[in-house]
């Protein structure tokens, strides 16, 4: 996932370390388009609730995976 940053994250009762996180762009974009799959999804004849998907449905789909990189 691009937009990633180093943070450090105190354990609490031990040594803290550093893990990677997402910068709020980057989850603010796929949150957008995850978000916009659902509601077509839920709201599309053609997709039968998450059974089968409609063209439309599959282009919402490749482009959530693609915020995700």
């Amino acid at each position: 996932m691009t937009g990633t940053r180093w943070q450090w994250e105190d354990s609490g009762s031990g040594p803290g370390h550093m893990q990677k996180v997402a910068d709020n762009g980057t989850c603010n974009r796929v949150q957008a388009a995850y978000r916009a799959y659902l509601d077509h999804s839920v709201a599309c004849e053609g997709c039968g609730h998450g059974e089968t998907r409609c063209p439309t449905a599959d282009e919402l789909w490749r482009a959530y995976r693609a915020a995700q990189r």
